[in-house]
Protein backbone atom coordinates (compact mmCIF):
# COMPACT_ATOMS: atom_id res chain seq x y z
CA UNK A 1 0.00 0.00 0.00
CA UNK A 2 2.84 2.38 0.93
CA UNK A 3 4.64 1.88 -2.41
CA UNK A 4 1.36 2.17 -4.30
CA UNK A 5 0.78 5.63 -2.86
CA UNK A 6 4.09 6.83 -4.27
CA UNK A 7 3.49 5.25 -7.63
CA UNK A 8 0.19 7.13 -7.97
CA UNK A 9 0.47 10.30 -9.99
CA UNK A 10 -1.18 13.31 -8.46
CA UNK A 11 -4.14 14.30 -10.57
CA UNK A 12 -4.10 17.85 -11.87
CA UNK A 13 -7.89 17.81 -11.83
CA UNK A 14 -10.44 15.99 -9.70
CA UNK A 15 -14.19 15.81 -9.43
CA UNK A 16 -15.89 18.17 -6.97
CA UNK A 17 -18.65 17.22 -4.51
CA UNK A 18 -21.44 19.33 -3.08
CA UNK A 19 -21.12 18.23 0.53
CA UNK A 20 -24.43 19.92 1.43
CA UNK A 21 -26.21 17.50 -0.89
CA UNK A 22 -24.22 14.38 -0.05
CA UNK A 23 -24.22 14.92 3.71
CA UNK A 24 -26.70 15.98 6.34
CA UNK A 25 -24.49 18.25 8.46
CA UNK A 26 -25.70 17.90 12.05
CA UNK A 27 -23.25 20.21 13.80
CA UNK A 28 -19.63 21.25 14.25
CA UNK A 29 -17.72 18.97 16.61
CA UNK A 30 -14.15 20.15 16.24
CA UNK A 31 -11.74 22.55 14.65
CA UNK A 32 -7.99 22.33 14.23
CA UNK A 33 -5.41 24.74 12.91
CA UNK A 34 -5.88 23.37 9.39
CA UNK A 35 -9.39 21.89 9.34
CA UNK A 36 -12.99 21.85 10.56
CA UNK A 37 -14.95 18.77 11.56
CA UNK A 38 -18.72 18.15 11.44
CA UNK A 39 -20.91 15.39 12.76
CA UNK A 40 -22.90 14.31 9.73
CA UNK A 41 -24.91 11.58 8.06
CA UNK A 42 -23.55 10.33 4.74
CA UNK A 43 -26.68 10.10 2.61
CA UNK A 44 -24.94 7.72 0.19
CA UNK A 45 -24.20 5.07 2.82
CA UNK A 46 -26.60 6.08 5.59
CA UNK A 47 -23.71 6.07 8.09
CA UNK A 48 -23.16 8.58 10.85
CA UNK A 49 -19.73 10.03 10.12
CA UNK A 50 -17.22 12.69 11.04
CA UNK A 51 -16.71 14.97 8.04
CA UNK A 52 -13.35 16.73 8.06
CA UNK A 53 -12.82 19.61 5.65
CA UNK A 54 -9.27 20.90 5.21
CA UNK A 55 -8.44 24.59 4.97
CA UNK A 56 -7.48 25.07 1.31
CA UNK A 57 -4.85 27.80 1.70
CA UNK A 58 -3.11 26.35 4.76
CA UNK A 59 -2.99 22.90 3.20
CA UNK A 60 -1.55 24.29 -0.02
CA UNK A 61 1.15 26.16 1.92
CA UNK A 62 2.14 23.05 3.86
CA UNK A 63 2.25 20.80 0.79
CA UNK A 64 4.48 23.35 -0.97
CA UNK A 65 7.33 22.27 1.33
CA UNK A 66 7.44 18.94 -0.47
CA UNK A 67 7.25 20.09 -4.06
CA UNK A 68 8.70 17.48 -6.39
CA UNK A 69 8.65 14.68 -3.76
CA UNK A 70 5.28 13.27 -4.80
CA UNK A 71 4.05 13.38 -1.20
CA UNK A 72 0.79 11.47 -0.57
CA UNK A 73 -2.11 13.64 0.61
CA UNK A 74 -3.76 13.30 4.01
CA UNK A 75 -6.66 11.54 2.34
CA UNK A 76 -4.31 9.00 0.70
CA UNK A 77 -2.61 8.27 4.03
CA UNK A 78 -5.85 8.06 6.02
CA UNK A 79 -7.66 5.54 3.80
CA UNK A 80 -4.59 3.26 3.79
CA UNK A 81 -4.64 2.78 7.58
CA UNK A 82 -6.53 -0.14 9.15
CA UNK A 83 -5.97 -0.67 12.87
CA UNK A 84 -8.30 -0.94 15.89
CA UNK A 85 -6.69 2.12 17.50
CA UNK A 86 -6.49 4.30 14.40
CA UNK A 87 -9.60 6.16 13.26
CA UNK A 88 -11.11 4.56 10.16
CA UNK A 89 -11.43 6.73 7.05
CA UNK A 90 -14.02 5.55 4.53
CA UNK A 91 -13.47 7.99 1.70
CA UNK A 92 -12.10 11.39 0.69
CA UNK A 93 -12.76 13.94 -2.04
CA UNK A 94 -12.94 17.67 -2.82
CA UNK A 95 -15.68 20.17 -2.13
CA UNK A 96 -17.01 22.59 -4.74
CA UNK A 97 -14.57 25.11 -3.25
CA UNK A 98 -11.74 22.66 -4.05
CA UNK A 99 -11.12 21.84 -0.38
CA UNK A 100 -10.20 18.25 0.49
CA UNK A 101 -12.67 16.45 2.75
CA UNK A 102 -12.33 13.15 4.61
CA UNK A 103 -15.23 10.87 5.58
CA UNK A 104 -14.32 9.13 8.84
CA UNK A 105 -16.01 6.97 11.44
CA UNK A 106 -17.74 9.06 14.09
CA UNK A 107 -16.38 8.29 17.53
CA UNK A 108 -18.77 8.62 20.46
CA UNK A 109 -16.45 9.71 23.23
CA UNK A 110 -14.09 12.45 24.38
CA UNK A 111 -10.65 13.75 23.57
CA UNK A 112 -7.74 12.46 25.62
CA UNK A 113 -6.79 16.07 26.36
CA UNK A 114 -10.00 16.43 28.41
CA UNK A 115 -9.16 13.39 30.55
CA UNK A 116 -5.63 14.74 31.05
CA UNK A 117 -7.12 17.97 32.41
CA UNK A 118 -9.73 16.24 34.58
CA UNK A 119 -7.45 13.53 36.04
CA UNK A 120 -10.65 11.77 37.08
CA UNK A 121 -11.28 8.16 38.11
CA UNK A 122 -11.45 7.05 34.48
CA UNK A 123 -7.99 8.41 33.79
CA UNK A 124 -6.56 6.82 36.94
CA UNK A 125 -8.17 3.46 36.25
CA UNK A 126 -7.53 3.17 32.51
CA UNK A 127 -4.41 5.33 32.09
CA UNK A 128 -1.98 2.46 31.53
CA UNK A 129 -4.39 0.76 29.14
CA UNK A 130 -4.70 3.97 27.11
CA UNK A 131 -0.91 4.35 27.01
CA UNK A 132 -0.57 0.81 25.67
CA UNK A 133 -3.22 1.39 22.99
CA UNK A 134 -1.60 4.64 21.82
CA UNK A 135 1.71 2.79 21.63
CA UNK A 136 0.12 -0.04 19.63
CA UNK A 137 -1.28 2.48 17.14
CA UNK A 138 2.12 4.15 16.86
CA UNK A 139 3.82 0.78 16.39
CA UNK A 140 1.44 0.00 13.51
CA UNK A 141 1.94 3.46 12.03
CA UNK A 142 5.70 3.00 11.96
CA UNK A 143 5.38 -0.52 10.54
CA UNK A 144 3.47 1.06 7.63
CA UNK A 145 6.52 3.32 7.16
CA UNK A 146 4.90 6.60 8.24
CA UNK A 147 5.98 9.29 10.70
CA UNK A 148 3.00 10.91 12.40
CA UNK A 149 4.85 14.05 13.55
CA UNK A 150 2.03 15.31 15.78
CA UNK A 151 1.40 12.76 18.53
CA UNK A 152 -0.29 14.55 21.44
CA UNK A 153 -3.49 14.22 23.54
CA UNK A 154 -5.33 16.59 21.19
CA UNK A 155 -4.96 14.01 18.40
CA UNK A 156 -6.24 11.07 20.43
CA UNK A 157 -9.88 10.18 21.00
CA UNK A 158 -11.26 7.87 23.72
CA UNK A 159 -14.46 6.06 22.78
CA UNK A 160 -17.28 5.28 25.19
CA UNK A 161 -16.11 1.65 25.38
CA UNK A 162 -12.63 2.83 26.54
CA UNK A 163 -10.85 2.34 23.23
CA UNK A 164 -8.17 4.71 21.91
CA UNK A 165 -8.38 6.14 18.40
CA UNK A 166 -5.42 8.09 17.01
CA UNK A 167 -6.59 10.78 14.57
CA UNK A 168 -5.28 13.57 12.32
CA UNK A 169 -2.69 12.68 9.72
CA UNK A 170 -2.29 16.18 8.32
CA UNK A 171 1.42 16.42 9.18
CA UNK A 172 2.20 12.80 8.40
CA UNK A 173 5.14 12.08 6.07
CA UNK A 174 6.72 8.91 4.71
CA UNK A 175 9.67 7.54 6.68
CA UNK A 176 12.04 7.80 3.72
CA UNK A 177 15.31 9.61 3.11
CA UNK A 178 13.82 12.63 1.39
CA UNK A 179 11.31 13.25 4.16
CA UNK A 180 13.83 12.72 6.97
CA UNK A 181 16.01 15.62 5.85
CA UNK A 182 16.31 18.72 8.09
CA UNK A 183 14.02 21.65 7.50
CA UNK A 184 10.47 20.36 7.98
CA UNK A 185 9.91 21.72 11.49
CA UNK A 186 6.22 21.07 12.02
CA UNK A 187 4.22 19.77 14.97
CA UNK A 188 2.95 20.98 18.34
CA UNK A 189 5.68 22.93 20.14
CA UNK A 190 5.63 21.26 23.58
CA UNK A 191 5.73 17.75 22.05
CA UNK A 192 8.51 18.38 19.51
CA UNK A 193 11.68 16.33 19.78
CA UNK A 194 14.96 18.26 20.19
CA UNK A 195 16.32 17.06 16.83
CA UNK A 196 13.26 18.44 15.10
CA UNK A 197 13.61 21.83 16.80
CA UNK A 198 17.31 21.99 15.98
CA UNK A 199 16.57 21.21 12.33
CA UNK A 200 18.57 17.98 12.40
CA UNK A 201 17.77 14.83 10.41
CA UNK A 202 14.73 13.04 11.84
CA UNK A 203 13.05 9.63 11.76
CA UNK A 204 10.18 7.86 13.52
CA UNK A 205 11.94 8.25 16.90
CA UNK A 206 10.62 11.80 17.08
CA UNK A 207 7.15 10.20 17.47
CA UNK A 208 8.50 8.18 20.43
CA UNK A 209 9.58 11.43 22.10
CA UNK A 210 6.09 12.93 21.58
CA UNK A 211 4.54 9.70 22.87
CA UNK A 212 6.67 9.91 26.04
CA UNK A 213 5.63 13.56 26.60
CA UNK A 214 1.99 12.47 26.23
CA UNK A 215 2.43 9.66 28.78
CA UNK A 216 4.18 12.05 31.19
CA UNK A 217 1.27 14.46 30.88
CA UNK A 218 -1.26 11.68 31.45
CA UNK A 219 0.28 11.10 34.87
CA UNK A 220 1.06 14.66 35.92
CA UNK A 221 -1.24 17.04 34.00
CA UNK A 222 1.87 18.99 33.06
CA UNK A 223 4.79 18.85 30.63
CA UNK A 224 8.25 17.46 31.48
CA UNK A 225 9.51 21.03 31.09
CA UNK A 226 7.84 24.39 31.53
CA UNK A 227 5.08 24.77 28.96
CA UNK A 228 6.17 26.28 25.65
CA UNK A 229 3.75 27.79 23.17
CA UNK A 230 6.32 28.81 20.54
CA UNK A 231 9.44 27.33 18.96
CA UNK A 232 11.56 30.09 20.55
CA UNK A 233 10.27 29.13 23.99
CA UNK A 234 11.01 25.45 23.28
CA UNK A 235 14.60 26.33 22.33
CA UNK A 236 15.13 27.73 25.84
CA UNK A 237 14.49 24.42 27.59
CA UNK A 238 15.53 21.63 25.22
CA UNK A 239 18.98 21.50 26.80
CA UNK A 240 17.60 21.16 30.34
CA UNK A 241 16.78 17.77 31.87
CA UNK A 242 13.07 17.01 32.29
CA UNK A 243 11.41 16.95 35.72
CA UNK A 244 11.70 13.59 37.44
CA UNK A 245 8.42 11.72 37.08
CA UNK A 246 8.87 9.75 40.32
CA UNK A 247 9.18 12.98 42.30
CA UNK A 248 5.98 14.36 40.80
CA UNK A 249 4.09 11.06 41.18
CA UNK A 250 5.60 9.20 44.19
CA UNK A 251 3.36 6.14 43.86
CA UNK A 252 4.04 5.47 40.18
CA UNK A 253 5.40 2.08 39.14
CA UNK A 254 9.18 2.53 38.94
CA UNK A 255 9.56 0.65 35.65
CA UNK A 256 6.79 2.67 34.03
CA UNK A 257 8.41 5.91 35.19
CA UNK A 258 11.81 4.78 33.89
CA UNK A 259 10.31 3.83 30.51
CA UNK A 260 8.70 7.26 30.08
CA UNK A 261 11.87 9.08 31.13
CA UNK A 262 13.91 7.06 28.63
CA UNK A 263 11.49 8.11 25.89
CA UNK A 264 12.24 11.75 26.77
CA UNK A 265 15.98 11.45 26.13
CA UNK A 266 17.33 14.41 24.15
CA UNK A 267 19.54 12.19 22.01
CA UNK A 268 17.47 9.88 19.76
CA UNK A 269 20.06 7.12 20.24
CA UNK A 270 19.38 7.14 24.00
CA UNK A 271 15.61 6.75 23.52
CA UNK A 272 13.60 3.65 22.82
CA UNK A 273 14.37 2.76 19.22
CA UNK A 274 10.90 1.36 18.58
CA UNK A 275 7.50 2.08 20.09
CA UNK A 276 7.06 -1.67 20.64
CA UNK A 277 9.88 -1.65 23.21
CA UNK A 278 8.18 1.02 25.27
CA UNK A 279 4.82 -0.72 25.00
CA UNK A 280 6.36 -3.99 26.21
CA UNK A 281 7.38 -2.32 29.50
CA UNK A 282 3.84 -0.97 29.94
CA UNK A 283 2.30 -4.36 29.23
CA UNK A 284 4.58 -6.01 31.80
CA UNK A 285 3.60 -3.39 34.37
CA UNK A 286 -0.07 -3.87 33.59
CA UNK A 287 0.26 -7.64 34.11
CA UNK A 288 1.95 -7.10 37.48
CA UNK A 289 -0.69 -4.60 38.57
CA UNK A 290 -3.53 -6.90 37.53
CA UNK A 291 -1.92 -9.78 39.42
CA UNK A 292 -1.47 -7.63 42.52
CA UNK A 293 -5.06 -6.35 42.28
CA UNK A 294 -6.42 -9.89 41.99
CA UNK A 295 -4.35 -11.04 44.96
CA UNK A 296 -5.63 -8.11 47.02
CA UNK A 297 -9.21 -8.89 45.97
CA UNK A 298 -8.77 -12.56 46.91
CA UNK A 299 -7.37 -11.53 50.30
CA UNK A 300 -10.33 -9.23 50.93
CA UNK A 301 -12.73 -12.00 49.93
CA UNK A 302 -11.03 -14.50 52.24
CA UNK A 303 -11.15 -12.03 55.13
CA UNK A 304 -14.85 -11.36 54.49
CA UNK A 305 -15.59 -15.11 54.47
CA UNK A 306 -13.67 -15.59 57.73
CA UNK A 307 -15.63 -12.77 59.35
CA UNK A 308 -18.86 -14.30 58.06
CA UNK A 309 -17.98 -17.71 59.50
CA UNK A 310 -16.99 -16.18 62.85
CA UNK A 311 -20.30 -14.32 63.03
CA UNK A 312 -22.25 -17.47 62.18
CA UNK A 313 -20.38 -19.43 64.88
CA UNK A 314 -21.11 -16.71 67.44
CA UNK A 315 -24.83 -16.76 66.59
CA UNK A 316 -24.90 -20.57 66.82
CA UNK A 317 -23.21 -20.47 70.24
CA UNK A 318 -25.74 -17.97 71.52
CA UNK A 319 -28.60 -20.13 70.24
CA UNK A 320 -27.35 -23.31 71.95
CA UNK A 321 -26.66 -21.63 75.35
CA UNK A 322 -29.28 -22.82 78.04
CA UNK A 323 -31.60 -20.09 79.27
CA UNK A 324 -32.74 -19.65 82.98
CA UNK A 325 -36.19 -21.24 83.72
CA UNK A 326 -39.09 -18.86 84.06
CA UNK A 327 -40.29 -18.28 87.69
CA UNK A 328 -43.34 -20.21 88.97
CA UNK A 329 -46.54 -18.21 88.59
CA UNK A 330 -47.53 -19.06 92.21
CA UNK A 331 -44.40 -17.48 93.57
CA UNK A 332 -44.79 -14.30 91.61
CA UNK A 333 -46.14 -11.20 93.30
CA UNK A 334 -48.70 -8.89 91.80
CA UNK A 335 -45.99 -6.79 90.31
CA UNK A 336 -44.56 -9.87 88.58
CA UNK A 337 -41.34 -9.83 90.59
CA UNK A 338 -40.01 -13.09 92.02
CA UNK A 339 -39.69 -13.07 95.87
CA UNK A 340 -36.17 -13.27 97.15
CA UNK A 341 -35.10 -16.63 98.55
CA UNK A 342 -34.72 -16.94 102.32
CA UNK A 343 -31.37 -15.76 103.49
CA UNK A 344 -30.84 -13.70 100.35
CA UNK A 345 -32.67 -10.60 101.51
CA UNK A 346 -30.94 -7.34 100.93
CA UNK A 347 -29.76 -5.20 103.80
CA UNK A 348 -32.74 -2.91 103.30
CA UNK A 349 -35.15 -5.87 103.53
CA UNK A 350 -33.51 -7.08 106.75
CA UNK A 351 -34.28 -3.80 108.52
CA UNK A 352 -37.88 -3.47 109.67
CA UNK A 353 -39.44 -0.24 108.41
CA UNK A 354 -40.17 2.26 111.17
CA UNK A 355 -43.77 2.70 110.05
CA UNK A 356 -44.69 -1.03 109.86
CA UNK A 357 -47.59 -2.35 111.92
CA UNK A 358 -46.75 -4.72 114.89
CA UNK A 359 -48.33 -8.18 114.84
CA UNK A 360 -50.19 -7.40 118.08
CA UNK A 361 -52.19 -4.71 116.30
CA UNK A 362 -53.27 -6.84 113.29
CA UNK A 363 -56.36 -8.14 115.05
CA UNK A 364 -57.32 -4.66 116.19
CA UNK A 365 -57.00 -3.39 112.61
CA UNK A 366 -59.26 -6.16 111.34
CA UNK A 367 -61.87 -5.28 114.00
CA UNK A 368 -61.70 -1.61 113.07
CA UNK A 369 -62.23 -2.11 109.30
CA UNK A 370 -65.88 -1.18 109.59
CA UNK A 371 -65.13 1.98 111.56
CA UNK A 372 -63.24 5.06 110.41
CA UNK A 373 -59.59 4.35 110.31
CA UNK A 374 -57.39 5.75 113.06
CA UNK A 375 -53.76 6.36 112.79
CA UNK A 376 -51.73 3.61 114.33
CA UNK A 377 -48.69 4.85 116.03
CA UNK A 378 -45.72 2.57 115.93
CA UNK A 379 -44.03 1.73 119.17
CA UNK A 380 -40.85 2.89 117.58
CA UNK A 381 -42.31 6.14 116.26
CA UNK A 382 -40.26 9.24 116.85
CA UNK A 383 -41.44 11.51 119.77
CA UNK A 384 -43.37 14.63 118.97
CA UNK A 385 -41.38 17.77 118.49
CA UNK A 386 -41.69 20.22 121.45
CA UNK A 387 -44.20 22.99 121.03
CA UNK A 388 -43.13 26.53 120.79
CA UNK A 389 -42.27 27.95 124.22
CA UNK A 390 -41.64 24.54 125.86
CA UNK A 391 -38.17 23.96 127.19
CA UNK A 392 -36.39 20.68 126.59
CA UNK A 393 -34.29 19.19 129.31
CA UNK A 394 -30.79 18.56 128.52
Amino acid sequence: MFDNLFSKKQKSTHSLTDINHRFNLIGRVGQGSMSKVWKAVDLQSGRKVALKVLDKEKTKKYEARFTGLNKPSEGDVAVSLHHPHVVKTYDFGWTQDDEMFLVMEFIEGVGLSLLVDLQNEEMKRYRLRYMIQIGEALKYFHQQNWIHRDVCPRNVMVSEDKQIKVIDFGLCVPNTTDFRKPGNRTGTASYMAPELIKRQPTDDRLDIFSYAVTCFEMYTKRFPWDAAMTIDAVLQHINKPPHELEKLVPGIDKKVAAAIMKGLAANPDDRWQEAAEMVAVFRDAEARMVKAARAAAAKRKQKAEEQKKALAAKKAAQKSKPTDPEPNAEGTGKSGETPAEPGNESAEEKQAPTDSVPKSHKKTEQNNKATPAKAVVSQTAAPESPKAGDHQEK
